[in-house]
């Protein structure tokens, strides 16, 4: 069984609170499409309020790319983001990745 490539991707916000309220239902609405294909695994806004974190599970920074062209938060010009790949080899017991070894 192959090791999956997991992403941090960060994002940084490019306009007010007012502007990213009207359109962050759009973008919770686009990230669920995504957590439902499996491809999401978790998110959240940055605790300075700066921007998000997603992690993610794909094969390559050009899939990610062809999927966050359609976030309503890059086709408003709202957040633009950065993409870092690594290889899990530890887990704990609260998230399943298959191939990756688990500690208990």
């Amino acid at each position: 069984m192959s090791t999956p490539t997991l992403w941090i991707i960060e994002s940084t916000y490019l306009k007010s609170g007012d502007e990213l309220a009207t359109v962050t239902p759009r973008h919770r609405a686009w990230l669920d499409q995504h957590y439902t294909s499996g491809v999401f695994l978790t998110s959240g806004r940055k605790v300075d309020g700066t921007g998000g974190i997603l992690v993610a599970q794909a094969e390559s920074q050009e899939q990610l790319e062809a999927i966050f062209v359609d976030d309503p938060f890059v086709l408003e010009g709202c957040s633009s983001y950065a993409y870092t790949a690594f290889t899990p080899v530890k887990r704990g017991k609260a998230l399943e990745l298959d191939g990756v070894a688990l500690v208990e």
